[in-house]
């Protein structure tokens, strides 16, 4: 009988992930293996000699042959690391990408910048990375989450009730800022439409049409097409969130955007045309793409 060891399988998953193409093999090995014996990653290497039970290699063998089929390997462990957090994933959500974090680490700079408990809409939540890991690195912050699907709600609460922050972060489920309307109302009077909201921030959809036939299969195979995909030129939740944008937002307050890699020049010019914001920049990811355009709204006095 053959004895399997953590060495050994880990050694013949990362061979097998390379011959098939996929990427980060050594750490998609890692995920699998360490999800399936209940360990850290870096127990994996101080247990090299621990043998395998013949029901664990059995489990594994499943995930590891779905991982060669591009199935992302958050979706088969039901988690992912974001901004130094675990969180719930599942393929009713998109994966949260470390690019993302900028927008995160962008807004909680912005925010400790003020005074007094700040009011934050993040839009099309998903999971919930964007508000959770703000919620976690701003304490007085009060944040309504939207997104549009339930399902991706159902995975959010969980990360919410995880983080013990449900006395902080409310989800809503519908389309961008409708829920909303209604919360702004006399029995919530610090975020009456006279005052809104301090931030508003969003990963929106921004995948166009050409550009989704030329995703990675593991992407465009597997994640909701829903969270990805925005119309011809992938601009459309651009546009639909400048429609009304103005009413939610107090003077001064900050609109916070992920953008496509080129998208970022675009999304500028159609902030500028709304003549509502000043200070309207770009800013790149890790990878030199463009990746966040954030713009301040005008100040009463300014006009």
């Amino acid at each position: 009988m053959n004895t399997w060891t953590i060495q050994k399988l880990l050694n013949w998953i990362i061979e097998y992930f390379t011959n098939k193409g996929i990427e980060s093999p050594r750490l998609s090995a890692e995920l699998l293996l360490s999800h399936i014996l209940g360990l850290k990653r870096i127990e994996l290497y101080t247990q090299f000699d621990k043998i395998v039970t013949k029901q664990q290699l059995d489990r594994l063998h499943d995930l590891v042959e779905r991982a060669g089929r591009c199935e992302p390997v958050a979706y088969l462990t039901g988690k992912t690391e974001f901004y130094s957090l675990q969180l719930e994933v599942s393929p009713d959500c998109m994966i949260p990408r470390p690019e993302t974090e900028l927008l995160v680490s962008r807004a909680v700079e912005f925010l400790r910048k003020r005074n007094g408990t700040q009011f934050v809409c993040d839009l099309c939540t998903g999971c919930g990375p964007i508000g959770i890991a703000i919620a976690k690195n701003f304490r007085d912050v009060r944040i309504i989450a939207t997104d549009i699907s339930e399902a991706a709600l159902r995975i959010a609460a969980q990360n919410v009730e995880k983080h013990q922050l449900k006395d902080r972060i409310e989800l809503l489920q519908s389309d961008l800022f409708e829920p909303v309307v209604p919360q702004l109302d006399v029995d919530k009077p610090a975020l009456s439409e006279a005052e809104g909201f301090d931030l508003i921030v969003c990963n929106p959809p921004y995948v166009s049409r050409a550009e989704f036939e030329k995703l990675d299969k593991n992407v465009r195979n597997f994640e909701p097409r829903l969270a990805l995909f925005a119309g011809e030129d992938g601009l459309d939740t651009y546009r639909r969130i400048l429609e009304r944008v103005d009413k939610f937002l107090k003077p001064d307050a900050a609109l916070m955007l992920e953008v496509g890699y080129a998208q970022g020049q675009a999304v500028k010019e159609m902030l500028e045309q709304a003549g509502i914001f000043i200070e309207i920049k770009i800013e790149k990811d890790f990878h030199n793409n463009d990746r966040i355009v954030t713009a301040i709204k005008t100040s009463p006095w300014l006009g």
